[in-house]
């Protein structure tokens, strides 16, 4: 057997002849051959040889050999690539004009008159009166407005338009369990609102994004006495030491800084998500204002080149889409301009990812098509953008638990051990998309499990002490989807979506399906 070791361990190769690879401590007087056979092998590792260390290999176009010891560490991850990102469809251009001297030839064909003959006479005369007959039916059907509305927006945008009547709930037992789990987990957190002495402005504001009109906040600490969260903020009521809005001469303004607004027209917009009316009353230091003084000071606030994420969703839904209005630096603004303005910014890097500039995006949309019954203009390009963000979230960006990437719309990523993480990007993102898919997209096995996934992490640790922001984003997208397929709204709350962005009452169907199918697209 001795011999056998010997033969298959050499007692010293050639090129360590000589040369004494252990130190002093480590050496052996009389080791024997098996001291000898372990003391090669250990020299070996210590140094680095490989089989092929006697062949050494062009650095140009090989990596340099690992280490004996290296298969024990482990191996650095590489660094992920970013993916590519939808990009705005560009604008059309307009056809030029015909240029308006023409040329010698249509000067020649212009100057032919043709004299129709009677039969062609007698058709004109037949379809003339037809379209009267057709005129005259039309002026008395009260719906004609609205058909020839809808007729012309299909015609000139089929992926726009929408069925004037949402689609119904599938009856299954996942979604019924969904409903279940998140009726409660709403209810849980309902019951802990925030206070005046712990949460600032910005806090509260993200607090009552979640259940909107009715939140309640309390005043002086935990104990205090429970008030309206909006009606405190509006009538200059102090959180953690500050206030929201401070009085002007002409409007009222929202504060932007540490612990009060993060980003331009940000209280506006949240105002405009929990569908406060613009008659509300807003009572600084004795002045009185309402919301609608507030979007005139935000109107005069636009700039061209800022961030205007906010500022399209609060215009969005308090003007009409048709508005224009001069800012304060005497430009000319509209919605489709801020729209224009929005579309051409980068999604990555704006605000929580870019969920937000999609849900302007999204938002805008929505109103335009709500407003006229068609998508055209900057309003279909946005459209189309936002659509294709939508099938890269869900095809590329969801991770195998429901929940959405960790890294926003860079690359797929998911941090198991930050359940915070999570929270923030899959709240964020979810909250963008349940406001602006189809309805029967809603239904999709995807869409379901990223709504189970934040349901269950929400109440699994309900006492947990999550950040305020993140959290209110992902209650909010739990209350839109609640009431965008089941149709419930918080008591005192107002309802947010109406026609094809909502599930049609199950008192007028018939036949429920049992089984969607979902788009093609999303694989």
């Amino acid at each position: 057997m001795t011999k056998s070791l010997v033969t298959r361990f050499p007692r010293r190769p050639t090129w360590l002849a000589g040369k004494s690879l252990f130190p002093r401590a480590l050496r052996v007087r009389s080791c024997g051959a098996w001291g000898r056979r372990v003391r090669w092998i250990f020299a070996c590792a210590l140094m680095g040889t490989t089989a092929a260390a006697s062949f050494p290999l062009s650095t140009a176009t090989a990596a340099p050999p690992r280490r004996f010891l290296d298969i024990f560490a482990p191996r650095p991850e590489p660094t992920p690539r970013f993916i590519a990102v939808p990009q705005p469809p560009p604008p059309k251009q307009a056809a030029e004009p015909p240029s308006r001297t023409p040329s010698s030839e249509t000067k020649k064909t212009t100057t032919k008159v043709v004299i129709p003959s009677w039969k062609e006479t007698i058709a004109f005369g037949a379809s003339v009166a037809k379209m009267v007959n057709k005129a005259a039916t039309d002026a008395i059907d009260p719906d004609f407005k609205k058909k020839a509305v809808l007729e012309e927006g299909s015609a000139a945008n089929l992926h726009a338009v929408r069925k004037p009547i949402g689609m119904p709930v599938p009856q299954s037992r996942r979604l019924e369990r969904l409903r279940q789990g998140i009726d409660r987990t709403l209810a849980a957190y309902q019951r802990r609102p925030l206070n005046t002495a712990q949460h600032s402005p910005w806090e509260v504001m993200h607090g009552f994004i979640a259940f909107g009109i009715p939140t309640q906040l309390r005043v002086g600490g935990p104990g205090g006495t429970p008030v309206n969260a909006i009606g405190w903020m509006n009538t200059g009521g102090k959180c953690r030491g500050q206030v929201m809005m401070v009085p002007g001469d002409d409007h009222p303004k929202a504060l932007y800084g540490i612990g009060v607004q993060g980003h331009s027209a940000q209280y506006l917009a949240i105002l405009a998500q929990c569908r406060v009316s613009r008659h509300s009353p807003i009572t600084l230091q004795s002045k009185s204002y309402t919301v609608a003084d507030l979007i005139e000071e935000e109107k005069l606030s636009c700039k061209s080149g800022m961030e205007l994420t906010f500022a399209l969703i609060a215009l969005a839904h308090y003007l009409h889409t048709d508005a224009e209005w001069e800012s304060r630096d005497g430009k000319q603004w509209s919605l489709p301009r801020l729209m224009e303005e929005e579309i051409e910014q980068p999604v990555r890097g704006a605000a929580c990812g870019g969920t937000h500039r999609l849900f302007g995006l999204s938002y805008g949309c929505q109103r335009r098509l709500r407003a006229t019954g068609q998508l055209d203009g900057v309003y279909r390009r946005a459209d189309k953008y936002v659509r294709e963000y939508q099938v890269l979230a869900l095809s590329k960006l969801q991770n195998r638990d429901g929940s959405f990437s960790t890294e926003w719309f860079k690359y797929p990523a998911d941090r198991d051990d930050d359940i915070d993480r999570k929270m923030q990007t899959t709240g964020h993102i979810l909250e963008w998309l349940v406001a602006s898919l189809d309805q029967e997209m809603l239904y999709h096995s995807r869409v379901v499990a990223a709504v189970e996934f934040l349901t269950s992490a929400l109440a699994r640790e309900p006492n947990r002490p999550w950040k305020i922001g993140p959290l209110g984003h992902a209650l909010h997208a739990l209350n839109i989807y609640q009431e965008r397929v089941w149709g419930v709204v918080l008591p005192g709350g107002v309802a947010a979506f109406h026609g094809p962005m909502k599930a049609q009452p199950a008192a007028a169907i018939a036949d429920r399906p049992e089984k969607v199918d979902a788009p093609k697209v999303i694989r």
